[in-house]
């Protein structure tokens, strides 16, 4: 790999929750229903999948596509079959045409069970990435991905020569396949190993989590809020739940978007107004969880 380029760079400022949304579906586009967020992560992946959606935003950038006033991250986590379909040169000019407040470095394959020498490949290739877009004039979200603890600490330490300063880190296949504790915990102490030699502040959001972990710090990025209320799921206290449950089913609600209704009133609603017995448990899901996530930070 040729030698590193460095740039200034300073924090993004993460909140604590920063909804994703998915811009096939207007109904989580939660600013239109009356919650105020300052932020949202947009999956660029969802925008490759759908050329109709992707002319309009590039055309417009993704502020007055969304009509969202406040500061838009694009996230380019993806799924694997994205991975190979774009260029540099692509990701830039696209990247220039919508007009994000901020973009992650390209995601890259990484499987734990790969052979070293595959997992180091795509590690060095996820550090190429990282050294490309310091061309781009945008503030950077780095990425922390690694088969094991010696690649993520390499590729942390490659990054935070760059100037990164802001990491995402993936979470949900990690989680399903029980390995999130500890590589997640590798991932920490790196980042205030390297804090304490050079003296700099970093900040981590977990990508694709739903609920608090046991750390101190840290910012989250999901889409449960909304998936999880199509599977008719109730959020309370940071907990998920049927929201078919007796233990919640007749609890009023006083929410911005519940005020004072109960489980069981939306299960009512939805057979006579699916669509707003829909939204409005996916707004109290993403108000519960922004309180959960929030409480004590």
């Amino acid at each position: 790999m040729s030698s590193l380029s460095k740039k200034s760079m300073t924090k993004i400022g993460f909140e604590r929750l920063i909804p994703q949304i998915d811009v096939r579906d207007e109904k989580s586009w939660f600013w239109r229903h009356g919650v105020e967020l300052p932020e949202i992560f947009v999956p660029f992946w969802q925008l490759l999948v759908n050329k109709t959606l992707l002319e309009e935003a590039s055309s417009k950038g993704l502020h007055d596509f969304l009509g969202f006033n406040g500061r838009i991250f694009l996230s380019l986590v993806m799924p694997d079959e994205f991975l190979d379909k774009l260029r540099f040169k692509d990701y830039f000019r696209l990247i220039e045409n919508l007009r994000p407040d901020a973009t992650m470095i390209p995601d890259n394959y990484t499987y734990v069970d790969d052979p070293l020498f595959l997992s180091w490949s795509q590690t060095v290739k996820l550090v190429s990435f990282a050294n490309d877009f310091l061309k781009l004039d945008i503030p950077l979200i780095g990425l922390i991905k690694g088969a094991n603890l010696l690649q993520i600490d390499w590729a942390i330490r490659r990054q935070v020569e760059m100037g990164y300063v802001s990491f995402v880190m993936p979470a949900r296949e990690l989680l399903e396949d029980n390995m999130l504790g500890d590589l997640l915990h590798g991932a920490i102490m790196s980042l205030k190993w390297v804090s304490k030699s050079i003296e700099t502040d970093f900040e981590l959001l977990v990508y694709g989590i739903g609920y608090r972990l046991k750390y101190r710090g840290l910012s989250y990025s999901n889409l449960s809020w909304f998936l999880g209320a199509k599977q008719g799921h109730y959020f309370k206290e940071g907990k998920l739940y049927s929201f078919k449950n007796p233990e919640i089913r007749f609890e009023e609600c006083t929410c911005e978007a519940c005020r004072g209704l109960m489980p069981q009133e939306l299960i009512d609603l939805m057979l006579s107004d699916k669509e707003l017995s829909l939204k409005t448990l996916a707004l109290h899901n993403l108000l519960d969880m922004n309180r959960a996530l929030t409480r004590g930070r």
